[in-house]
């Protein structure tokens, strides 16, 4: 039963990996409380993240990352999830934001990223404008859930280009700015995840030079070929691996604890249902893995081809993960009883950790809309994937 909900056939260099992981769970759930009543992980839990390397896996070792391969780095989101989900889900921001060095210009993700101690974070929606002077942006704006800002170095500020009035679309572009410019409003009071701290901010009049920015729509290809490229896959796809990674790792730590915690029921009858329940939650979960194993193999062998195919394979994937995922904790969930609506419970933590990551949109049901629409038009590539 243990193997048949975790990876087969890792890379080697997971092995390594995973065992940073599992030496840091002691200390990360030494201070697990601290999280949920700061808002903010531990500053001896992050510094021992940060010095073993976890905030870099996705950056090209050009620019002084890991460049762990996708698979691994899954591995490592599900375990650290088992333990902790808002550490598993502020890494699982880097992984994408690490991303982002790979579409930079290299002088500036050299800046960026090879110098910076903390977190590059941020929104990738925009949220604010920014005015063309010269080879600079004069930028202003708010964002919200800049998961990890109480360890931010960099803040990504996605923001509309302010243009002529010509009737053409906008240029939506992200700007990289140094916390120091911006201000961090400490919003985060929420249900789930509360360690992570993923507050509002902002910044007002914030001249950022071109070099420091990216135009979004690159994005939605792989990054250009060059020396100093860590992969071919997409900024899209793998920040969605990502996450879906965490959340999955949430429902397995539940499923396990449920086996491990629970006492047995002197009531034979009752005792049936809870088997056949947990059986249930247990094949929602399974399910879950291989799909998240399939739509990683599937960016894995399309490498340059990545495009609509894969993105809906990946977004569908997303999708039916969470749901599965979230139906697995809410059945576990009900099946512990009332000791489990206690905020030290354990499930307690779970229940509201998934219903708080499920909300990311890569992660959204309503993804499926748009998956239906293409797979029904005839025309489209999808209905052949």
């Amino acid at each position: 039963m243990k193997n048949l909900m975790q990876w087969n056939n890792l890379p080697t260099e997971s092995n390594e990996w995973l065992e940073k992981v599992r030496a840091l769970n002691p200390l990360i759930l030494k201070h697990r409380d601290y999280s949920e009543q700061t808002n903010a992980t531990h500053k001896d839990v992050m510094a021992e993240l940060f010095k073993a390397g976890f905030a870099r896996t996705s950056v090209s070792r050009a620019f002084g990352g890991s460049q762990v391969d996708i698979q691994t780095t899954s591995a490592m989101l599900l375990e650290f999830a088992r333990h902790d989900a808002s550490v598993s889900w502020q890494l699982a921001v880097q992984v994408a934001m690490g991303r982002l060095a790979d579409y930079l210009p290299e002088s500036t993700a050299e800046a960026i990223y090879s110098t910076c101690s903390g977190f590059v974070i941020g929104a990738i929606h925009s949220g604010g404008e920014a005015v063309p002077v010269g080879d600079d942006y004069l930028l202003s704006g708010k964002w919200a859930f800049a998961s990890g800002s109480a360890y931010a170095d960099w803040l990504v500020c996605t923001a509309t280009v302010k243009g002529p009035a010509d009737g053409a679309a906008p240029q939506v572009r992200m700007f990289f700015v140094p916390v120091s410019q911006c201000q961090i409003n400490h919003t985060w009071d929420t249900l789930g995840l509360r360690g992570t701290g993923s507050n509002h901010f902002e910044c007002s009049q914030v001249l950022v030079n071109k070099a420091f920015s990216l135009d979004v729509e690159t994005l939605k290809k792989s990054p250009e070929v060059r020396s100093s490229r860590a992969y071919a896959t997409g900024y899209y796809e793998f920040g969605t691996l990502a996450a879906m990674s965490t959340v999955l790792g949430v429902a397995r730590a539940a499923v396990d604890h449920f086996r491990n915690d629970r006492a047995v029921n002197t009531d034979a009858g009752l005792e049936g249902v809870i088997f056949e329940k947990t059986g249930r939650a247990i094949s929602s979960v399974h399910t879950a893995q291989l799909l998240l194993e399939d739509a990683i193999c599937q960016v894995i062998n399309r490498g340059e081809t990545i495009g609509d195919p894969v993105s809906a394979r990946v977004g569908l994937a997303a999708s039916v993960l969470t749901e599965n995922s979230v139906n697995a904790v809410n059945q576990i969930y009900a099946l512990a009883g009332s000791k489990a609506v206690y905020k030290t419970h354990f499930l307690e933590r779970c229940f509201r950790d998934i219903h708080t990551g499920s909300k990311h949109f890569t992660l959204s049901p309503l993804n499926l809309h748009g998956i239906g629409k293409l797979y029904l038009d005839k025309n489209n590539v999808l209905a052949a994937a």
